[in-house]
């Protein structure tokens, strides 16, 4: 099977940038723990998807792949609210720090 090797070294490479982030400083330590445990995951279900099937029948769903679906699309729709949070609080910071020095330069002409 080529897909089980496949999607291990994606994970592997996943992981790893995750690491040199948060070497970085790019991302906190909540942020590197969430993609470390979400990539080692990913990797595991490949080579042990009995696991899934676990998962499944704990939620009551049929398959474990579709449990996994289920919860990816979850955690997706999460993501895309808390991003256009982040998306709608940095456009009125922006919008702030545009009055502000359009106030400044205004009062410096004066």
């Amino acid at each position: 099977m080529l897909i089980k090797p496949l999607i291990s070294i994606l994970a592997l490479i996943a992981a790893s940038g995750v690491i040199r982030r948060f070497k970085h400083g790019a991302i906190s330590r909540a942020g590197f723990l969430f993609w470390i445990v979400l990539w080692i995951a990913a990797g595991a279900l490949v080579w042990v998807p009995q696991i899934t099937n676990r998962l499944a029948t704990f939620l009551g769903v049929g398959r474990g792949a579709d449990a996994v679906f289920y919860i990816s699309v979850i955690l997706l729709f999460y993501t895309v609210f808390r991003l256009f949070g982040k998306l709608e609080n940095l456009e009125h910071q922006l919008s702030d720090l545009v009055k502000k020095i359009a106030l400044r330069d205004l009062d410096d002409r004066r």
